[in-house]
């Protein structure tokens, strides 16, 4: 009787396993159902729209990944679900993942505050094991930020079991090193221009005068904003978006003849600059001719249209990159600018609209003409640098200074950002830091404190990766971008606070004298008690203070102090001041 007493255990625990579910050790997708509100008001933190209990009966159902529905819309929306971790094998954690979001988020568990995320298309995650190990159904709450078109959660969420962290970041891209840029773009600062705005005649030929003071910023490469005709069907504002490109062998009358810009680019080369232009790949304008002549190039709807890229663009009209003659029609034009004008480069608006084959085919093209041409990519996505970019935009360090200099994030939000773009990029991709650019509001109107918005400039422009300042941002421009964009505003040179350029002089050449591209760089300190965050670059030790407090602190080893708000005291302590940065060696 024992023996078969062992034996009826043995069968039923052999059946008990067998009618459960095997434990997993792969992604658990969380697909929903998800729902959406809009936030236009800013009412959800108050009425706690993250509540557990709140009613979300009346939210509309939406698709994650995707963007939300309404496309004209820019602001907040709440995105609702449920969660559940489902047999996770022991001596295993368990992160929640989210590949993407359009643009920030901030994310609540079971109605508390779980983490925030600061920036586009960043993969992210948060440890949740401790969270859904009860395995039971769980309320996940997000609030989405979006600066920009429409945004969401526009790439997938889902539960991974993990033992390494870095796994769960690392994407294949990081697996490369990234092609070798140009010698000469390395740790090169870059000043954006847009033609009209600069001068008060708005020409190639007014902007020469103009290049001496750019050159004495110690800026090393130019970039132009598109300089071609601009479309006038559809066309938004009285002086339209130079991205609705209406000729791309012809640059628009109002800023010169070709002659007058090849004159402005050995200028240029006359004083050891490089320059870039910036090209529109994706869209041109509803008149521009290959409309005519070539309709099976663009994008057509279900009913035959051509349509824009999104509602939002009304202005242009989409390229489909599936027809092989549009793709040598574009291979061939930007040959023909490197040959005739001797540009050094291109910056390409939304890069990541455009297919990866086609721009590893546009670099080669590029190089058959000059070796050392440069790609800036108007994009984040890490692969870009695998097909033929130099380098891209470093979103997620802009929004880390906008949301850090106006209370809405902490030190050590800004310092995980970096560190996951490391496991994310490439080895030696370069990124473009920025405060600014044309696309978003001036940065001393989002931050209006002179010196705690120069902090964040220095903050980028000390750090890792090649520094940008967009015209107009060295005198303390304010504004947003649109209606700028769209008009003719003449930059206001005459009243400008030319404090600011001195300052961000001074910075370059420090970056310039201490700083290689190859220098070691490492945050030391985010300390979200005192605001205060430093870094080692080279042999820089770099300090920011973005609180209204004086901060005080010791630094072994120091030689001297080099520029900023750093006072040393009689106990041989120092001293940062509110709002400001210094730099000892």
């Amino acid at each position: 009787m024992k023996q078969i007493h062992h034996i009826l255990v043995l069968v039923v625990a052999a059946l008990a396993l067998f009618n459960c579910e095997p434990l997993s050790t792969e992604e658990q997708m969380i697909e929903g159902p998800w729902v959406l509100k809009y936030d236009s008001a800013k009412v959800g933190l108050r009425a706690g729209w993250f509540d557990n209990d709140y009613d979300r009966s009346d939210w509309e159902t939406i698709e994650v990944p995707g963007s939300w529905g309404d496309e004209d819309y820019d602001g907040f929306a709440w995105y609702a679900t449920t969660i559940q971790a489902k047999h996770v094998a022991a001596g295993y954690n368990l992160a929640l993942v989210f590949d993407s979001v359009d643009d920030n988020a901030v994310i609540w568990l079971d109605g508390r505050l779980f983490g925030k995320q600061m920036g586009y298309g960043v993969k992210f995650y948060f440890d949740i094991g401790e969270q859904l190990s009860d395995g039971k159904i769980h309320h996940l709450v997000l609030r989405i930020e979006d600066t920009g078109g429409p945004g969401g959660i526009n790439g997938p969420v889902y539960l991974e079991p993990y033992i390494d962290e870095v796994d769960l970041v690392r994407s294949e891209a990081s697996k490369h090193k990234a092609p070798k840029a140009p010698s000469w773009a390395l740790n090169t600062p870059v000043y954006e221009i847009f033609v009209r705005q600069q001068t008060p005649e708005g020409t190639f030929t007014a902007l020469i005068g103009d290049l001496d003071r750019i050159k004495s910023l110690g800026i090393e490469l130019i970039w132009l904003m598109p300089i071609h005709p601009i479309g006038e069907e559809n066309r938004k504002g009285t002086a339209g978006s130079p991205y609705a490109v209406k000729d791309y062998y012809a640059t628009s009358p109002e800023l010169g003849s070709l002659d007058e810009f090849k004159a402005l680019v050995k200028e240029i080369h006359k004083r050891d600059m490089h320059i870039i232009l910036d090209f529109v790949m994706n869209h041109t304008a509803w008149d521009n001719q290959l409309m005519t002549d070539h309709p099976q190039w663009y994008t057509h709807d279900e009913s035959g249209e051509i349509v824009p890229p999104n509602a939002d663009w009304s202005d242009v009209a989409d390229l489909n990159y599936d027809n092989p003659e549009l793709r040598n029609y574009m291979l061939e034009m930007l040959q023909w600018w490197i040959t005739e004008t001797d540009i050094d480069g291109y910056r390409f608006d939304v890069a990541e609209l455009v297919p990866n084959d086609f721009w590893a085919d546009a670099k080669k093209a590029c190089q058959d003409i000059k070796r050392d041409v440069f790609f800036l990519a108007e994009g984040a996505r890490p692969d870009l640098h695998l097909n033929g970019h130099d380098m891209t935009y470093s979103w997620n360090m802009w929004e880390a200074m906008i949301q850090l200099t106006q209370g809405n994030a902490d030190p050590s939000e800004v310092k995980r950002s970096y560190e996951l773009e490391q496991f994310q990029y490439p080895q030696g991709a370069l990124r473009m830091r920025f405060t600014e650019n044309h696309d978003k509001t001036r940065s001393a109107t989002l931050t209006p404190n002179r010196d705690l918005n120069l902090t964040a400039w220095s903050f980028i422009a000390l750090m890792k990766g090649n520094p940008l300042i967009y015209a107009g941002q060295e005198i303390g421009v304010t504004g947003e971008y649109t209606p700028a964009i769209f008009e003719r505003v003449p930059m206001d040179w005459e009243n400008g606070d030319f404090g600011i350029a001195e300052v961000m002089s001074d910075v370059l050449a420090l970056r310039k004298e201490h700083i290689k591209a190859d220098s070691p760089f490492q945050i030391i300190i985010a300390d979200n008690d005192k605001q205060v965050m430093a870094y080692k670059h080279g042999p820089l030790l770099t300090f920011y203070n973005f609180s209204a407090d004086t901060f005080k602190f010791s630094a072994g080893g120091m030689e001297s102090i080099l520029y900023g708000g750093v006072t040393e005291n009689p106990d041989s302590t120092l001293s940062l001041l509110p709002h400001q940065f210094g730099v000892i060696k």
